[in-house]
């Protein structure tokens, strides 16, 4: 009898202590396929607040709840707001104009969000309770329109972010449609890029913003599955950053780690790229290939409110402009390289 007990009781101190190195290695390998975030770079440069412009001068009145933003050719700067309207400043922030009112005929909005112009200076507005893209001379003359509610090829659902690409094709993120489309400017439909989902690359979970590439590819700020997203000219996603749980599941992080919520991107001098992180209430400066640098972060920022919403970036690259909608202004921030 006290063999058996004493074989029993080896025998259970074996299982226990394999158990005890089963759970160490899965332990293990979860921290190991935990995504490090973002990762650093050394700072090549830093974001140093400039100015604030609030429209006052605009005739009917500041800016209320700004949202989209979008700088022309000849540096002007163009900005939607919950007035229904769109407000266009001068490189040093005087107003130059406003045009939009609230219906749903052509030329008026109902909830105007996404702006991009084109290189001719023709500005093209998302409604994103319209499910639709007008598109208007640089002074606000109405032209034309596409667009519809649906969930098939060409049509919308909620349509965010918009971009105007090299050879003047416009995306548009269809944020309930989890995808982002291509039509000419003529409004007629190419192609859909990504695919609904939160797991894969080129999965798409509400896409907010889109900066057209050089090379031909796209910048997609994957609002919901928290992170950037790089497509080339072909559709196809070829890079991402922000954080993932076990390397699989996307959750918001902070600091260096990953974004909470990044609503638009742009690329600025250097290849640099902004973000605008809006529940983490900042502009992120990342490496040209995603990796963390700085930030600037909106003082007494209300934490109820996600802001900024939508960025963009002077022709020369060198100042940013993004859209403080707790705060009804517009923040201007000038890149500052450092030295080597």
């Amino acid at each position: 009898m006290p063999e058996k007990t004493g074989t029993v009781g080896r025998s259970g101190t074996g299982v226990w202590a394999w158990t005890a190195v089963l759970l160490v290695l899965i332990i293990v390998g979860m921290l190991w396929l935990t995504s490090p975030g973002l990762g650093h770079a050394r700072p090549a440069a830093t974001l140093r607040l400039a100015a604030y412009w609030t429209g006052k001068e605009a005739e009917d009145g500041p800016l209320q709840r700004p949202m989209g933003i979008a700088v022309a050719p000849d540096g002007t700067v163009y900005v939607t707001d919950a007035q229904a309207r769109v407000v266009h400043f001068s490189a040093s922030g005087a107003v130059l104009g406003e045009w939009g009112h609230s219906g749903d005929a052509p030329g008026q909005f109902s909830n105007p969000v996404g702006l991009a112009v084109a290189s001719d200076g023709s500005v093209y507005v998302s409604d994103y309770d319209l499910d639709r893209v007008e598109k208007f001379t640089a002074d606000g003359q109405f032209l034309s329109q596409f667009g519809r509610h649906g969930h098939a090829s060409g049509e919308l659902d909620a349509p965010a972010g918009l971009a105007v690409g090299r050879h003047g094709s416009v995306y548009v993120a269809d944020f309930y449609n989890d995808r982002i489309e291509e039509f000419s400017p003529k409004g007629k439909f190419i192609r859909g890029i990504g695919t609904p989902g939160r797991m894969g690359i080129g999965s798409l979970h509400y896409p907010t913003g889109i900066t057209a590439l050089p090379h031909g590819g796209l910048l997609v700020a994957d609002a919901y599955n928290y992170e950037l997203q790089w497509f080339d000219a072909e559709g196809r996603a070829f890079r991402r950053a922000g954080y993932r749980l076990f390397g699989l599941w996307p959750r918001p992080a902070h600091g260096e780690t990953g974004f909470a919520v990044p609503t638009d991107a742009a690329v600025v001098a250097g290849g640099l790229i902004v973000v605008a992180d809006s529940a983490n209430h900042r502009v992120a400066l990342l490496s040209p290939d995603g990796k963390f640098e700085s930030a600037w972060r909106i003082p007494h920022a209300s934490r109820r409110i996600f802001s900024p919403e939508h960025i963009a970036v002077s022709p020369d690259g060198r100042t940013v402009y993004a859209t403080d909608f707790a705060g009804n202004r517009i923040i201007v921030l000038h890149l500052e390289s450092h030295g080597s």
